[in-house]
């Protein structure tokens, strides 16, 4: 097999070409100081860097009650779901070989075994740490190699070499053996080759949680301060030092025992704190609680509502939290996929096809009655098989409206129009009903989207923003009655002109 160039010219692939075969941009040809220890590739996160910090710290950002909530949240959207298998390897076009089925027999068999739902817990901590290391525990049985664990070992005990692979260091980091192969299995978050340790969404959150705990030590100290009343007193006119002294101290006893003896002429008074001091400092702990969530879950309203937000936002945020949610599921896939072709590796030859994990999605009826919805709005009329294909439904369950014709709705409609005794004269009256409304909204919808736009800090807070004054001035619902209406109209506009012009 001969392979061309740009010019139709064959490449020989002789010794004048070996660079092909190598790799050309390293780090020792770059020229580039890595600072390597002991053979070893520094973790290059920013944010751990800058503070001389481990990855270690990063396990003290949990106790923070946000942090906590955000992981679990992110977390559950992926572990919650139970629908999933492997299926046998095979090659497209082509039917599953019967070592294929096997080897997918046994390894189902062995994960019978292992808790997977904590395996899965695991891997789903790599977009937190940025990494998680798998080691899988065999045990021989029945001739073969049989999976009996999958355990996530700590993180701290592995490293990259030069050549961004991976190595172990244990805790005293003097050592670098390469990890043998069948034995263990990365699940790294968008790892990079200037950062195979992929990226930790925790060490973003360093500084929140810090003057986050700063700002509570303040609120603290501040509502033990002026969150109690004081108790304040008139000493006489005539009182001196050592009076009013004397009246200090039964007052801090008031406080206590609620009881003070004090002298002829004194006024006391309870007086508290007034202002909106406390929802300065309410609202700077709410700031970083919505960045920890914007950094862990990439949003912020499914976990700070506090009675805001429109429809609209929510399902913005919401829409937000299922991509992430989709992404997470992904790395899952990934990571037992990779332990399905290390099973084979161990277990059978290479010509053999791995098994395949995946998830069952739940067929969405909602979406497709969304779509029969739409579709029906522009004039498709469904049959009967339709529903009983698409829903599951028994033909004698149910019934259609004017099965030999249209609905009443439609019919009732198409009288309307053939009232009238022009087509044009249709039209021009659903125009006058229709557009008015329309250019009325969209004069003031136009100022709206321009103040959004001008003050949106980011790309994500304007389509919130946006979702927000939608959601505010119409529903979906509604939209999809104006876009009926006007198709209908549309529709038998279109068909009365015809007829005229076939009468004509």
């Amino acid at each position: 097999m001969l392979i061309y160039d740009h010019r139709g010219d064959p490449i020989d692939f002789g010794e004048s070409h070996t660079d092909l075969t190598t790799e050309f941009a390293t780090r020792l040809a770059a020229g580039a100081d890595v600072g390597t220890f002991l053979g070893k590739l520094p973790d290059p996160d920013p944010v751990l860097r800058k503070r001389g910090e481990y990855d270690s710290v990063l396990d003290d950002l949990t106790a923070d009650d946000q942090v906590c909530m955000a992981i679990q949240n992110r977390k559950l959207r992926v572990l919650n779901k139970q629908d999933y298998d492997f299926s046998p390897g095979q090659a497209k076009g082509k039917d599953v070989a019967a070592d294929a089925a096997r080897l997918c027999d046994d390894l189902v068999a062995d994960l019978e075994a292992i808790n997977l739902r904590n395996v899965f817990s695991s891997m789903l901590d790599a977009p937190f740490y940025g990494l998680t290391v798998l080691e899988l525990i065999w045990e021989p049985r029945g001739g073969k190699l049989r999976l009996a664990d999958i355990v996530a070992k700590p993180r701290t005990w592995f490293a990259f070499d030069d050549n961004n692979r991976p190595v172990f260091c244990g805790d005293t980091y003097t050592f670098d053996t390469p990890l043998p192969p069948g034995k263990f299995v990365l699940v790294r978050h968008f790892p990079t080759f200037e950062n195979p340790y992929g990226l930790r969404l925790l060490s973003r959150c360093l500084w929140p949680v810090a003057f986050k705990r700063g700002g509570i030590e303040f609120l603290t100290r501040f509502c033990e301060k002026f969150g109690q009343p004081w108790v304040l007193a008139y000493a006489p006119h005539n009182a001196d030092r050592a009076a009013r002294m004397s009246m200090a101290g039964d007052l801090a006893s008031m406080v206590q025992d609620a009881v003070a003896v004090l002298p002829n002429g004194a006024k006391v008074e309870l007086a508290s704190a007034s202002g909106k001091a406390g929802d300065l400092h309410e609202g700077y702990l709410r700031r970083w609680d919505k960045a920890i969530s914007k950094v862990l879950t990439g949003q912020t309203l499914t976990a700070e509502m506090d009675g805001n937000g429109s429809r609209a936002a929510s399902e913005t945020h919401y829409s937000v939290a299922e991509d992430m949610a989709d992404a997470d599921q992904f790395l899952v896939t990934s990571a037992m996929n990779d332990i399905a072709l290390a099973y084979r590796d161990v277990n059978a030859p290479a010509s053999v096809m791995a098994p395949v994990f995946g998830y069952d999605e739940p067929e969405d009826f909602d979406a497709q009655a969304d779509l029969d919805k739409k579709l029906h709005s522009v004039g498709v009329r469904f049959k009967k098989c339709h529903f009983s294909r698409r829903y599951g439904m028994g033909e004698d369950e149910f019934d259609l409206d004017g099965e030999t014709g249209h609905g009443p709705a439609d019919h009732a409609a198409y009288i309307e129009f053939a009232e009238a005794q022009d087509a044009q004269d249709v039209i021009d009256k659903a125009v006058a009903e229709i557009i008015p409304q329309a250019v009325k909204a969209n004069a003031e919808i136009a100022t709206q989207i321009e103040k959004i736009v001008q003050s949106a800090e980011s790309f994500e807070d304007m389509q919130i923003m946006l979702a927000e004054l939608l959601g505010q001035d119409a529903e979906q619902d509604e939209l999809t009655e104006l876009a009926s209406r006007i198709m209908l109209n549309a529709q038998a506009f279109g068909t009365m002109a015809a007829q005229e012009e076939a009468d004509g």
